[in-house]
């Protein structure tokens, strides 16, 4: 590839990113039709990769410059300059965070292992969910095997697969173009996990697109659950409906619903509500870096407040809850639980995964809650609570 043209990618998507607050897959596309880049899939996959990894740098970046940076061209000029990133630089810029993400995390955990967090909170981990609605466990490992692919199978869960490395993107592999695999975090099947569906369960999934979570909740069950799937945007449900039908899923037993679900009213004991509520994503930073670049305190708040609502109706609607986020932060976890629980009286917390680690020491209840993290689990940040009615 042309030194010119991947300098000119580079800090296209870095101006996307930074200026126009787009996530960095969506940036990378964005910069290569905007400079009608013609690159062939090789090309094309390794500077995505560059993409991936100078957005994940930009903290370090400017705390290398401070002020003196006069372009995006110029930043990416000097990240190519590996002399200039060796700079001693306090731990927070050494690992590419700001000094509030960094600050928080090991006020939390303490310096050494929040440290070990962040780090390896940067890198991606891999996992595919073995889709049994479409093909079996063994056909697909050995699929796997066939396309050179080296994976480790889970401990906890028979139909997840950790990805140790692949000749290829994930994407572009057979069984996940034909929906026999799909590319799923571990951390997020945990929260179906909790659920606990079982057949001719009914089952709310309060905010439910894109529907992975829907999917492995009909796969449990061998499509027998029945599904509310509730979800504020009426576009991401229609694209959901069409990935359920690519995934096997009974569509007729999963019912859409276009509904802000702070405010929907059913109430019936027999349900069981799933509510992974939007939030900061802290927890995917090796998904997408660019969160780093754009996670605050108000951010977090403004996600906490939402969570809140969506969480104090959630708890009106049936006897069992399970609330989750992709966050690392309290604020979006043990804090808005706190907040509901304290509210709302009668509710019961219980810990449905004994390997999972406690919740952070910022709640008397912690050891009922339930996180999931990178450095000890290998998935995403994940924060899960089982709530009761008792």
């Amino acid at each position: 590839m042309r030194d010119k043209l991947l300098v000119d990618l580079l800090s296209r998507t870095l101006y996307e990113v930074v200026e126009r607050c787009l996530p960095v897959e969506l940036a990378f596309k964005r910069a290569c039709k905007l400079l009608k880049a013609k690159l062939g899939y090789g090309e094309r996959e390794l500077a995505y990769e560059k993409a991936r990894s100078i957005v994940s740098d930009y903290m370090k970046l400017l705390c290398i410059t401070g002020s003196k940076v006069r372009s995006y061209r110029e930043l990416v000029r000097l990240w190519f300059n590996v002399e200039s990133l060796k700079t001693p630089l306090p731990p927070y810029c050494q690992l590419s965070y700001n000094a509030w993400f960094y600050g928080r995390i090991v006020g939390l955990l303490g310096r050494e292992e929040g440290e070990a967090m962040l780090r390896s909170l940067n890198r991606r981990n891999l996992w595919l969910r073995v889709n049994t609605l479409k093909a079996s466990v063994e056909s697909v490992l050995r699929d796997l095997e066939r396309e050179g692919v080296d994976y480790e199978d889970d401990k906890h869960f028979y139909y997840m697969v950790k990805i140790l490395s692949s000749p290829k993107p994930l994407r572009q592999l057979r069984i996940v173009k034909e929906f026999k695999a799909i590319i799923h975090d571990k951390a997020s099947a945990a929260v179906v996990e909790v659920l606990k569906p079982e057949p001719e369960d009914v089952i709310i999934d309060v905010t439910a697109a894109p529907g992975i979570k829907t999917s492995l909740a009909m796969m449990l069950t061998e499509n027998r659950a029945r599904i509310v799937a509730a979800d504020i945007d009426v576009k991401r449900l229609k694209v959901m409906k069409v990935l359920l039908r690519k995934y096997g899923v009974n569509t007729s037993r999963v019912e859409l619903v276009a509904a802000d679900s702070a405010y929907i009213n059913i109430r019936n004991c027999n349900v069981k509500v799933m509510l992974d509520a939007p939030c900061s994503n802290t927890g995917a930073v090796g998904k997408d870096p660019s969160i780093k670049i754009h996670t605050s305190h108000s951010v977090v708040e403004y996600y906490s407040n939402i969570q809140r609502r969506l969480l104090e109706n959630a708890v009106k609607l049936c006897n069992l809850i399970v609330y989750s986020t992709c966050s690392v932060m309290p604020e979006e976890g043990e804090l808005v639980v706190k907040a509901v629980v304290d509210r709302c009286s009668g509710l019961k917390l219980v810990k449905a995964l004994p390997w999972a680690s406690p919740g952070y020491n910022v709640v008397v209840f912690r050891d009922k809650l339930m996180r999931l993290f990178p450095h000890i689990h290998g998935t995403e940040g994940f924060f899960i609570a089982l709530i009761l009615h008792r």
